[in-house]
């Protein structure tokens, strides 16, 4: 089969030199998922691609796709932009380090997926426009979770089907990815949810990505809200992801 010739919009979610002149770049595309592609002649372009190819970038590109390689060739890259904020804050980076780790773990070559595209370029966009990055990446976790097949459940009880407005205490079980009612788990020595934490993630997961933006909540409950995010993918990931060290986040029991 010949080559192609494609184009769409993409993330660099991954940037590495390659020999003495050229770069091997992860794209999350809009039409064709995750995809790698090498840019020759990149670390000396003085035109096509210079201060275009840096991680984070949101571009428009062209790049020949070959039958049976993984490896596609960059044509062209147009910037929309480089998501500047992200870059001249060591705070906003950190957030960004995640969400790009999330995704290089989470996701696999050509499976694409316009959701888990969307959600991504949202975040870092809302990161950049300085969004409480807490917020931003809690919101982040939990509409990615859900695209991979991992929705958690935080309307009623995995056992007994109670439903959260019974004025009972809840806690949520990291295996099982839903929450269980106090009254069905009695000898847990996990921490209960608090009310309003509940009620934003169950809220969250049924608002369309471009209004994600308007959720807000107190800090204590994004802070609890992150802490659970971040243990439930752990277990579906079955691996920490190791920018997460540098938020220093104290441990605590679910």
């Amino acid at each position: 089969m010949a080559p192609e010739q494609r184009e769409t919009d993409a993330l660099v979610i991954g940037c590495q030199d390659y020999r003495d002149s050229d770069k091997i770049l992860t794209l999350l595309t809009r039409d064709y998922g995750r995809i790698s592609c090498i840019a020759k002649g990149a670390k000396k372009s003085k035109k096509r691609f210079v201060n275009k190819l840096e991680v984070y970038s949101f571009l428009h590109i062209t790049f020949t796709d070959y039958p049976n390689r993984s490896l596609g060739f960059l044509n062209e890259a147009e910037l929309h932009t480089s998501f500047i904020q992200i870059r001249n804050s060591a705070s906003l980076y950190i957030f960004s380090s995640i969400i790009q780790e999330v995704l290089l773990q989470s996701t696999r070559e050509r499976e694409a997926d316009f959701s888990l595209f969307q959600v991504s370029l949202w975040a870092l966009h809302n990161l950049n426009e300085q969004l409480p990055p807490e917020t931003v990446l809690t919101l982040f976790l939990l509409r990615l979770y859900d695209i991979l097949g991992y929705r958690p459940g935080f309307s009623s009880c995995l056992q007994c089907g109670a439903k959260t407005d019974n004025n009972l205490n809840f806690h949520f079980h990291i295996q099982s990815g839903g929450i269980i009612c106090a009254r069905c788990n009695k000898q847990s020595s996990n921490r209960h949810l608090l009310q309003g934490t509940i009620k934003f993630l169950a809220t969250a997961q049924n608002q369309p990505v471009e209004k994600l933006h308007r959720i807000k909540a107190e800090k204590k409950i994004i802070k609890e809200a992150l802490h659970l995010l971040h243990h439930y993918g752990r277990n579906i990931l079955q691996r920490d992801i190791i920018a997460w060290k540098m938020l220093k986040q104290p441990e605590k029991s679910l």
